[in-house]
């Protein structure tokens, strides 16, 4: 059986923390060979933006020792997992997973739709290969320790995602078909003073941020938008924070995330509204539910919301 490849992406830039973590946790595992193709910087709520209209520049790099090859990419996230699976950058490798983050910061509820680290791996899941977009709920993890409990827990379920648990008969692997054209999405909690509950099969939620814009009436720089000087009567603002739509149903991923689970939820790339039940649904649902058991026996964790979601 061929060494499985991965491939590691994100969209808080290649040199960003979370990122090294969970390279570095994998190359530890050593379950794989490890790759990494990611943004030049930050590019955080790119959700599935692509660069079209211009040259990207992509340039070897080296986050972490112990990956196969690595490239930073002028780009946003999905144009680096574009490059990655359909270019020669890599020399023609195929990938069997790719895994997106760790993000700094929860992507939970509407939040997938604005996403640039949900957005990286839904374009492998588009081009056919199995995702998991991995975030961490804690928007001041600045270094790489912040990120250590996640990168721990990720690994078991990059293990069962690929079917490689230790003493697994290969005949009760988790078949790898039945994930393509879907993106997993996992949120850690903090972990910091609290207890991980265990790992929790969690419905999307409709929690979401509003923003808040303020005019800005300072001098230009360029933290401003990119506006001719001469422009008569033109107005700049700035995108903060505003108010929070909660959703704390039991069951979701924001109330999973609350209460201490890692919130799992599988993400599928169709959007069309059915009246019927779809049959791969169901199918999907089973396998990340046994994916979540075998993850959390490995990590000596509860599983949780198997039976709910």
């Amino acid at each position: 059986m061929a060494r499985p490849r991965i491939l590691i992406t994100n969209d808080d830039g290649i040199n960003a923390p979370g990122l090294k973590a969970i390279t570095n946790a994998l190359i530890q595992a050593d379950i794989a060979d490890v790759y990494v193709c990611a943004p030049s910087g930050e590019r955080s709520a790119q959700s599935h933006a692509i660069t079209l209209g211009r040259y990207m520049s992509c340039i070897p790099a080296d986050p972490v020792p112990g990956v196969v090859e690595a490239y930073a990419v002028d780009g946003t996230p999905a144009d680096s997992v574009m490059l990655a699976l359909c270019s020669p950058i890599f020399g023609g490798s195929s990938f069997d997973l790719v895994v997106s983050g760790i993000n700094r910061g929860d992507n939970c509820g509407l939040h997938v739709i604005y996403s640039g680290t949900v957005g990286a791996a839904r374009e492998a899941a588009c081009k056919g290969i199995p995702a998991l977009a991995l975030s961490l709920d804690n928007h001041m993890a600045r270094k790489q320790d912040d990120y250590a409990m996640s990168a721990t827990l990720a690994v078991p379920l990059v293990r069962a995602a690929l079917g490689l648990l230790p003493g697994q008969d290969p005949s009760a692997r988790v078949p790898a078909a039945s994930l393509k054209g879907v993106v997993v999405n996992v949120n850690f909690p903090i972990g910091q003073g609290q207890m991980v509950q265990g790992l929790y099969l969690a419905r999307q939620s409709v929690a979401c941020v509003f923003p808040a814009f303020k005019e800005v009436t300072e001098a230009p720089g360029p933290h401003l938008a990119e506006i001719d000087e001469h422009t008569p009567n033109s107005r700049v603002f700035r995108n903060y924070a505003g108010l929070v739509q909660e959703d704390q149903e039991e069951g979701n991923d924001a109330w999973a995330l609350k209460n201490g689970w890692v919130a799992i939820t599988p993400l599928s790339l169709l959007q069309h509204i059915t009246g019927r039940v779809e049959q791969r649904a169901d199918t999907v649902v089973t396998v990340v539910s046994e994916m979540i058991s075998r993850a959390a026996a490995e990590a000596g964790l509860a599983a949780g919301g198997i039976s709910k979601l």
